[in-house]
C-alpha cells in the first residue's frame, strides 16, 4: 500500500566521523518521487554529473540540452600533451555519458526566456521547465589572440595548446621533434614559451603543468640544458593562492625555468616564429622567437549567455556563491564554469558544487530555505614532473582547504599527509589512474562526491557558521 501511494528507491545508509573538515554522510533510505521538470542546459562534467544526482535524488523528469555529440574528460588532455596519456582515453560518445533516463535533446540553447519558463534552441523550438540548471562551461576565443588559430592548424608551426583535444597531441609530437633535434644542444638550446592569458581559464594550473612535465622530460633524458622555458604571466606570481606560488617560485628557480611576470601574448607571426609580448609594467612590446609556443588560450562566457538575462554584465551566469542559485531568478540555478562565483574553474569546484545544487533544488521544491552551502572549494593536481604532483586545494579567498593535511585535513586521508616522495607520487596516481576510473564509472553516474568519495555529504552548514565563513571570506 506504502508502494502504491509512492514509488520509492532504497539507498545505502552511510556516516562518518564528525570532525574538523568532515562532512556527515547523510544519505537518506527513502528518495521519494518528484515530477518536476529540470532542464539541465549543458551536457559537460557539470551538466552530466548533476542530471546524475538529480536522478539518483528521485528527479525523473530530467532533460539534459547539448548539442556535441562527443563528451571530453578534459582533465587528462595535459598528460596526453606530456606523452602520459592517448587522446583517446579522454573521450566517450555522448549517448554513452547521458545519465539513464535522462531524455536527451542535442541542440543549442539560443536564448532564455525566464519569466515563462522556457529555454529557446536553435531550431526555433521551446523547452519548458520547472527547474533550470545552467551547466554551460566556458568558451574558448581562440581568435582572440592574432595568429593562433593559424599557427595550431599549421602542423609544423611549433604553436601547441593542451585546451584542445587534437592541439594537445600536437603537444608532445612538436615537443618530440624539438627533444630529439641535433641542432638544438647545450650551445644552441631551443626557446620553448608557455603563456598564461589575462581572462578567466579552466584548471588556471595547465599552462604551466605541461612546462613542468615537458621540463621534467628533457631533464630525465640529460637534455635538461638543450633547451631554454620561460613562462609569461599577465600575474606578478607562479600561481594565484600563494602557498602554492611560494612553492612553485622556489622549484622554477631550482630547476631553472624563466618567468617573464605581468606579461601577455597578443600576437604571433607563425611564418617568422615571433611571439609579440605586451609588458604591462612599461606597456611596452617586445618580440621574442620562438621553437615551440604553448598557448593558455583566451576563454570567456558562451556567447548565448552573454547577453541573456541570467548574466551579469560580464556575461557570466549571476548567483548565490554559496547556495548557487540565480540572484534573480528564484527557480534557476548555476553550477561550474558558467558562474560567477570567485572560485577556480575546475573539474573539482564541480564536484562540491553539484551536491549543493541537487540539495538546494530539492529545498526549493518542498518550500523550504535554501541552507546547502558550497564554500569555493577548488582543486589543482599541478603536475611537477612525470610521476610527481603537487595538490593544491582551496576554497574562497584562497584559504587553504587541504584534504590530506595531517593536522586539518579529512579523516582518514589526513594521516597521508601533503609533502614527501611517497605522496607527490601517490598525488600523481590520483591524477593518472584514479581520477579518470571514477570520472567514467562513478561521476557520470551520479555516485561520486569529490573529496567524500562515494558518500554523500552533508552540505548544510548552520546559520551561524554560514556567516562566520561568508564574513572571513
Amino acid at each position: 500500500m506504502f508502494a502504491s501511494a509512492a514509488k520509492v528507491t532504497l539507498k545505502a545508509a552511510a556516516a562518518t566521523v564528525v570532525g574538523t573538515g568532515v562532512y556527515v554522510v547523510s544519505y537518506p533510505i527513502f528518495c521519494k518521487q518528484r515530477p518536476e521538470k529540470v532542464v539541465v542546459v549543458g551536457g559537460g562534467t557539470a551538466g552530466i554529473g548533476v542530471a546524475a544526482m538529480l536522478q539518483n535524488e528521485g528527479m525523473k523528469n530530467v532533460t539534459i540540452v547539448e548539442p556535441n555529440q562527443t563528451h571530453y574528460y578534459q582533465p587528462l588532455w595535459t598528460l596526453v600533451g606530456g606523452g602520459l596519456a592517448s587522446a583517446e582515453n579522454s573521450k566517450k560518445d555522448m549517448k554513452a555519458v547521458i545519465p539513464k533516463g535522462t531524455t536527451w535533446i542535442p541542440k543549442r540553447v539560443e536564448s532564455f526566456e525566464p519569466d515563462s519558463n522556457k529555454v529557446t534552441l536553435d531550431d526555433g523550438s521551446t523547452v519548458e521547465y520547472d527547474y533550470l540548471v545552467v551547466a554551460a562551461g566556458m568558451q574558448t576565443d581562440w581568435d582572440a589572440i592574432p595568429g593562433l588559430e593559424e599557427g595550431l592548424q599549421k602542423e609544423d608551426s611549433g604553436v601547441v595548446s593542451i585546451y584542445h583535444p587534437k592541439y594537445c597531441s600536437k603537444t608532445w609530437k612538436t615537443f618530440q621533434s624539438i627533444k630529439n633535434n641535433p641542432s638544438f644542444n647545450a650551445v644552441n638550446p631551443a626557446a620553448l614559451f608557455f603563456t598564461f592569458p589575462p581572462t578567466v581559464l579552466k584548471c588556471a594550473g595547465a599552462p604551466q603543468k605541461i612546462m613542468w612535465v615537458l621540463e621534467d622530460t628533457l631533464r630525465g633524458e640529460g637534455k635538461r640544458d638543450h633547451a631554454n622555458l620561460t613562462f609569461f604571466t599577465p600575474g606578478a606570481s607562479m600561481f594565484g593562492v600563494k602557498h602554492y606560488s611560494e612553492k612553485l617560485e622556489k622549484m622554477r628557480l631550482e630547476r631553472g625555468v624563466h618567468a617573464a611576470f605581468e606579461n601577455k601574448l597578443v600576437s604571433i607571426d607563425v611564418p617568422n616564429k615571433i611571439a609579440t609580448f605586451l609588458d604591462l609594467k612599461n606597456n611596452s612590446k617586445i618580440k621574442k622567437h620562438y621553437d615551440m609556443l604553448h598557448v593558455g588560450p583566451h576563454m570567456s562566457a558562451p556567447t548565448f549567455l552573454q547577453q541573456s538575462p541570467l548574466s551579469d554584465s560580464n556575461g557570466w551566469v549571476d548567483v548565490d556563491k554559496h547556495t548557487m542559485q540565480s540572484t534573480k531568478y528564484s527557480n534557476i540555478f548555476a553550477l561550474g564554469d558558467c558562474t560567477n562565483t570567485p572560485n577556480s574553474k575546475t573539474a573539482a569546484a564541480v564536484t562540491s558544487q553539484a551536491p549543493v545544487v541537487v540539495h538546494n533544488i530539492e529545498r526549493s521544491i518542498d518550500k523550504l530555505p535554501l541552507d546547502g552551502f558550497y564554500t569555493g572549494y577548488a582543486s589543482c593536481p599541478l603536475v611537477i614532473a612525470r610521476d610527481q604532483v603537487l595538490l593544491a586545494e582551496f576554497g574562497y579567498g584562497g584559504q587553504l582547504a587541504e584534504t590530506f593535511d595531517r593536522k586539518n585535513g579529512k579523516f582518514p586521508w589526513k594521516f597521508i599527509g601533503t609533502e614527501g616522495f611517497f605522496q607527490q607520487r601517490f598525488f600523481f596516481f590520483l591524477k593518472e589512474t584514479l581520477f579518470p576510473y571514477v570520472y567514467w564509472n562513478l561521476w557520470t553516474k551520479g555516485y561520486w562526491y569529490g573529496t567524500n568519495g562515494p558518500l554523500k555529504p552533508n552540505v548544510v552548514r548552520a546559520m551561524e557558521e554560514a556567516a562566520s565563513v561568508s564574513t572571513s571570506e
